[in-house]
């Protein structure tokens, strides 16, 4: 079975998505990454903040369990 998931989740994790907080739905998707061992394939920031103070992280989640697919 492969999964793929992709979209504008806007979950948050420090480990995970250069994100300087964590919030449940980010650990539910950070848990739900490692226990499927899938890969987030984006890597660069998708939030540029626009108010200061914000900073600047990855909202766009693309989970896939064959990368090389």
């Amino acid at each position: 079975m492969e999964i793929s998931i992709l979209g504008d989740i806007n979950v948050h994790h420090q480990l995970w998505l250069s994100s300087p907080v964590i919030d449940q739905p980010g650990e539910l998707a950070f848990n739900f990454d490692i226990l499927h061992d899938v890969e987030q394939l984006v890597q660069h920031l998708t939030r540029i903040p626009e108010r200061c103070g914000d900073t600047p992280n990855i909202l766009n989640l693309f989970l896939i369990s064959n990368p090389s697919v």
